[in-house]
C-alpha cells in the first residue's frame, strides 16, 4: 500500500540528491586545482634551513634559509678596492630551495614580512622568479637597518604562483 505522501517524499529526495551533486560536485572538482597561493609564517633564524613545503601552482617551494651579511658602501669599485662595510645596514638573504616538475613556465613571487614579537610589521621584500621543468634555488636580497634587525621575531612568507 502507497502512501499519500510516499512518491512526494520520493521525489523530494531524489531533486534533493541531484540538487546536492550540483553544489558537491564543483567543490570537490574545485579541491583538487592546485592553489596557487600559499602563507607560511617561520621564526627568525639564521644559518639553518626552515622547511615551508608550500605547493603554489606547479611549483614546490621546499626550504628557506635566512643568513646575514653586512652592506658595503660604495660602488663597483670600492668592492675591488675591498671598500668599508657599512654600520648601518645588513643584507638579509632569503635562499628558497624550489622545484617544478612540469613543463610550464610558472612564476612565483615571493613577499617576505619582517615582523616583530607581536607581530606588526617592520619591514617588507619583494622578489619575483620563474621555473620551468626545473630545480633551482633563488635568493631575495634585502637591505634592512642593523638597528632594527634585532627587534624581528618572525618572518611571514606570502607566495603567489602565475602561469607565465
Amino acid at each position: 500500500m502507497v502512501s499519500r505522501f510516499g512518491r512526494t517524499a520520493r521525489g523530494t529526495a531524489l531533486i534533493g540528491l541531484v540538487a546536492s551533486s550540483f553544489v558537491v560536485g564543483p567543490l570537490k572538482a574545485g579541491a583538487q586545482e592546485p592553489t596557487l597561493r600559499a602563507e607560511r609564517t617561520v621564526d627568525y633564524k639564521t644559518g639553518q634551513a626552515l622547511s615551508l613545503n608550500a605547493k603554489v601552482g606547479a611549483v614546490n617551494v621546499q626550504t628557506v634559509e635566512l643568513t646575514e651579511r653586512k652592506a658595503s658602501t660604495g660602488g663597483f669599485t670600492s668592492r675591488i678596492t675591498g671598500g668599508a662595510e657599512s654600520d648601518t645596514s645588513t643584507i638579509v638573504r632569503a635562499h628558497f630551495l624550489a622545484e617544478n616538475a612540469t613543463a610550464d613556465e610558472w612564476a612565483v613571487t615571493f613577499t617576505l614580512e619582517f615582523l616583530d614579537k607581536n607581530g606588526k610589521l617592520i619591514d617588507r621584500a619583494t622578489k619575483r622568479s620563474t621555473w620551468e621543468g626545473e630545480a633551482k634555488p633563488t635568493d631575495l636580497d634585502h637591505p634592512i637597518l642593523s638597528y632594527v634587525l634585532p627587534l624581528v621575531a618572525q618572518v611571514r612568507i606570502k607566495l603567489e604562483a602565475k602561469l607565465d
